[in-house]
């Protein structure tokens, strides 16, 4: 559920930023603004929405992959009432964490939702079995980095639609276009924090990821699917993205108007709305 909330929230981003790019062209802006509402809506429901599935998540990883949780935090001591890290540089080496800013207790509170809740660290565990340190700390912080600029942008689309200020405001219509690729980018980050986070272990605390090979699996095999999994990419991603940029471009008028109509037809669902959109500029 928490993957496929992150899905509705990325794809809501990309149809706020291409909204905006409608309005600030000039060109279908009924349609235009109609994606610019729906998006904040929708956004201003799903975001809070996503923030509860991930602190659900998260007692969840806590239950049952605590090594993850404690390199999540970058914390190597158990104990209770465990601060906050919120910037440092972990060296597993030393088992330490470098030019640390923490909030004293903070972490026990949203780990466990207690001052005082007991946490464990990451000498709790032998050392080969330890996640790679840096890169989970690292892209946790990425994907919450992300995410608060997301919630910053529905929190002023709320506050400019409120205003009848949203179609006019320039440099957020600008930010929007900018913030089409959050969704992607927190995506990325929460799936390098999971995968990475839970290892060595391919099934966690049962079977390790070295074990999981099959003994009939060399190393030219993978090597050869890898390389065309890569050519095919090469060519799915830049030719979806540029047909997509093409659709953009072109505009939902261009393609009314290149379609013959025969006998008329009726007012489709945004003409329809036109009078209610118009209102609430």
């Amino acid at each position: 559920m928490h993957t496929v909330s992150a899905f509705y929230v990325t794809t809501a981003f990309v149809v706020l930023g291409v909204g905006a790019y409608t309005v600030r062209r000039g060109q279908s802006p009924l349609e235009g603004r109609m994606m610019l509402r729906l998006a904040v809506w929708f956004l201003a429901i799903f975001v809070p929405i996503q923030a509860v599935l991930g602190d659900q998540h998260g007692l969840n990883t806590l239950e049952y992959q605590p090594a993850k949780l404690a390199a999540i935090e970058g914390l190597w001591d158990s104990g209770s009432g465990v601060p906050a890290s919120i910037i440092a540089w972990p060296d597993q080496k030393e088992e330490r964490n470098i030019a640390e800013i923490a909030i004293p207790k903070l972490g026990s509170l949203y780990l466990t939702h207690s001052w005082n809740g007991a946490v464990k660290g990451l000498k709790d565990f032998p050392a080969d079995q330890r996640p790679p340190v840096v890169v989970v700390y690292f892209a946790f912080r990425i994907m919450v980095g992300v995410a608060l600029l997301m919630l910053s942008m529905v929190a002023c689309g709320l506050f400019l639609l409120w205003r009848r200020r949203l179609d006019d405001t320039a440099w957020y219509l600008k930010a929007c276009q900018f913030t089409v690729c959050l969704g992607f980018i927190a995506v990325i980050a929460g799936w390098t924090t999971t995968e990475v986070g839970r290892q060595p272990w391919t099934i966690y605390g049962l079977m390790r990821t070295a074990e999981s090979v099959s003994p009939s699996l060399t190393g030219a095999n993978v090597l050869l699917s890898l390389l065309l999994y890569v050519v095919v990419y090469l060519i799915i991603f830049p030719t979806g993205i540029y047909t997509m940029l093409r659709i953009v471009w072109r505009g939902p008028a261009a393609a009314e108007d290149a379609a013959p109509v025969v006998s008329g037809r009726p007012k489709s669902p945004i003409e329809a709305l036109a009078p209610a959109t118009a209102e609430t500029r």
